[in-house]
């Protein structure tokens, strides 16, 4: 029963962090390419209309950016256990060992998943009610 939780942990982590990827990569194609308002600003800072929201910008950039590592830091450590575990050898304190440290990384990947979800919604509603 441990196995097949664990299994669907790191599936619906994996899955977490695999459309996380895709909207941000989506953001950013849109942002360089198809974005006619981010386009029309590109001059002199602080010249035309583009004065606000910058800072709103900035910080969900910087925010997604920590994301972003701290998601390839605990993809290492996944690796990193499922490694411990391959290379147990038999032996069970390794396994064990091995196996508690791809759970905690598993579980580190869900809760940055969930905590990019909640970011974005954050961002979303500031930009939704006009703040930003």
């Amino acid at each position: 029963m441990k196995k097949l939780s664990l299994k669907v942990l790191s599936v619906f982590a994996l899955g977490i962090l695999s459309v996380s990827g895709l909207v941000t990569f989506a953001q950013t194609v849109t942002t360089q390419f198809g974005d006619a308002a981010a386009t029309a600003n590109v001059g002199i800072a602080w010249a035309g209309t583009a004065q606000g929201g910058w800072l709103i910008t900035v910080i969900k950039s910087f925010i997604n950016w920590m994301l972003g590592i701290l998601s390839l830091i605990a993809m290492v450590v996944l690796l990193y256990g499922g490694f411990s575990m391959v290379t147990a050898a038999g032996d069970d304190t390794k396994y064990k060992k091995g196996f508690k440290i791809l759970q905690q990384a598993a579980i580190g990947l869900v809760f940055i998943g969930v905590s990019w979800l909640v970011v974005s919604v954050i961002f979303w509603l500031l930009t939704t009610i006009g703040v930003a």
